[in-house]
């Protein structure tokens, strides 16, 4: 048995295994004393007849299947063993060669008369280089947020307004909807006289001047009141996000259910104490802690994606095409589970938005090119600085302290 090795693109390595007559011709009498058992002849127990009678009465092609397979494991283990002892003493130019996927094995001719050559291809870990990382540098944006008791922070009041809203009370009225009411409606939209699912619902709740459904559409509501109907016409804005309705008129019909007024809790200590402080300015302080935190989190988010940025540019590796393939795997099963919990048809997502399945596998795929690229040149860096990764959770660690550092 000898071997040829052959480095492909895209960190791939093929093996040639050429196999003499002398080798092949063991590996079909090891495949007939393997199928001796499965052959019944009269007068002799099952495995016990001579093996050159048990031959004739066998299925030719499955004799030479058995052979196939049993010389394909042998040379496998064989390859696997050249392979283990280069990693132990690799050579200086030549990285060490280790498989991440099962091979791909490709056979010509396979007779017992006759030598023989078995192709074997397959991912293997690449070599990475990695540029200056230590010089990647990111620009520490400083924001402010007043913290003195009484400062007219927007966001604060935001907020504190949010938690109002959440803990209102409705009060049904009979008098037309203003401003700041909660209506309940059924509405159905239709273009040129097809309705349209998607634009239909009932018993749906709104508050007028805080919607987000179309633009102009909850304006269409104030001075209805329980039992009114209304019909109006509405066109679609650009920048909507289902691409199938944008500059689309539509009309919709509509009858209020009911009308609501909201009656918002008072901002005293007593409301403070739904949320574990005995005094409002605890709770604004709190509040304001808060979205202080979120804003540090987000800048530090967004330095992580600049950091990122640089280091993909540094990173120098050939992706094999099998690392790629699972990442993109991974986005597809998200995408469909993302859908599946929103009850929402493959189809009619990707047409929303003026996408195509071709489209959207090319974005998987340059996302997982650059996130396989990162990865690698990640671990490349906590090699050379002789720190052991054993987890996902170690891994982001690792990677915060890179960008903790690289701020300036």
């Amino acid at each position: 048995m000898s071997f040829k090795f052959h480095h492909l693109p895209k960190s791939r390595l093929q093996v040639v295994v050429e196999l003499t007559t002398e080798e092949v011709a063991i590996h079909f009498d090891q495949a007939l004393d393997h199928l001796s058992s499965t052959v019944k002849l009269s007068g002799f127990r099952t495995g016990k007849a001579p093996l050159e009678l048990i031959k004739q009465n066998l299925d030719p092609e499955k004799l030479r299947e058995e052979a196939y397979t049993l010389a394909v494991q042998v040379s496998w283990t064989a390859i696997s063993k050249q392979l283990t002892a280069d990693s132990r003493q690799p050579k200086a130019d030549s990285p060490s060669v280790i498989p991440i996927q099962d091979p791909e094995v490709d056979l010509g001719e396979f007779e017992s008369d006759r030598p023989a050559t078995i192709t074997f291809e397959f991912d293997i870990r690449p070599a990475v280089t990695v540029g200056d990382w230590r010089g990647i540098k990111i620009k520490n944006k400083n924001f402010k947020i007043k913290d003195k008791e009484g400062d007219n922070n927007q966001e604060v009041n935001d907020l504190i307004e949010t938690l109002r809203r959440a803990h209102a009370k409705t009060i049904s009225k009979l008098t037309p909807a203003t401003i700041g009411d909660k209506v309940h409606l059924d509405f159905e939209g239709s273009i040129g006289g097809a309705r349209l699912d998607k634009l239909t619902s009932k018993n749906f709740p709104i508050i007028l001047g805080q919607s987000n459904t179309i633009p102009g559409f909850d304006q269409q509501l104030v001075g209805l009141k329980r039992g009114d109907k209304k019909q109006f016409n509405l066109t679609f804005p650009p920048d909507h996000f289902d691409k199938g309705l944008v500059n689309q008129t539509v009309e919709f019909k509509t009858e209020i259910k009911e009308v609501f007024e909201i009656i918002l809790p008072e901002l005293n200590d007593e409301f403070a104490k739904q949320f574990g402080h005995t005094k409002t300015v605890q709770l604004t302080k709190a509040i304001r802690e808060d979205i202080g935190n979120r804003m540090k989190d987000e800048q530090f988010i967004s330095q992580k994606a600049q950091w990122l940025a640089e280091f993909e540019k540094l990173v120098e590796v050939d992706l094999p095409e099998s690392l790629i393939r699972v990442e993109v795997e991974r986005s597809r099963e998200a995408w469909r589970a993302f859908l599946q919990q929103r009850h929402l048809n493959e189809n009619e997502w990707l047409k929303s938005r003026d996408l195509t399945l071709e489209q959207l596998e090319k974005d998987w795929y340059k996302a997982a090119s650059a996130s396989v690229k990162i990865g690698l040149g990640l671990a490349e860096v906590a090699k050379t600085l002789k720190k052991e990764l054993l987890s996902n959770e170690e891994f982001q660690e690792f990677l915060d302290e890179l960008v903790k550092k690289a701020n300036l």
